[in-house]
């Protein structure tokens, strides 16, 4: 596994998954993510897509377990229903947490992010 799993290519990535998504008026945050405590990214959620990192206090943080992260880019983990039953340990202000959310519980964005087999 990558010492980084929010590295730069991958907000990139997300970015590109993220694209040609609906808009979403209205679906915005700011969003720390990262695996374990340390937040590896911000990154900026507007109308529902991924616009890129920013360096701000993100409104919401969704720290990973590695087997999270794991699971979630195989596509075995919704992270909205981690979050509901407390398995996921996410923090900050509602609106930017459901913006995250709903952009990574995205099964398109998730298969694009994906490495190729």
């Amino acid at each position: 596994m990558a010492t980084e799993e929010f590295s730069e290519a991958f907000v990139e990535a997300l970015v590109s998954a993220s694209a040609e998504r609906d808009l979403v008026p209205g679906l915005m945050g700011t969003v720390g993510f990262g695996v374990g405590k340390k937040v590896q990214a911000v990154i900026a959620i507007v109308d529902g897509r991924a616009i890129g990192a920013v360096e701000e206090d993100p409104g919401a943080t969704v720290p990973f377990t590695a087997a999270q992260f794991e699971a979630w880019l195989g596509g075995d983990l919704n992270l909205s229903q981690a979050y509901t039953k407390g398995d996921l340990k996410a923090t900050g202000k509602t609106g930017d947490l459901l913006a995250a959310l709903e952009l990574l519980d995205d099964r398109a964005v998730v298969c694009s992010l994906r490495p190729p087999d």
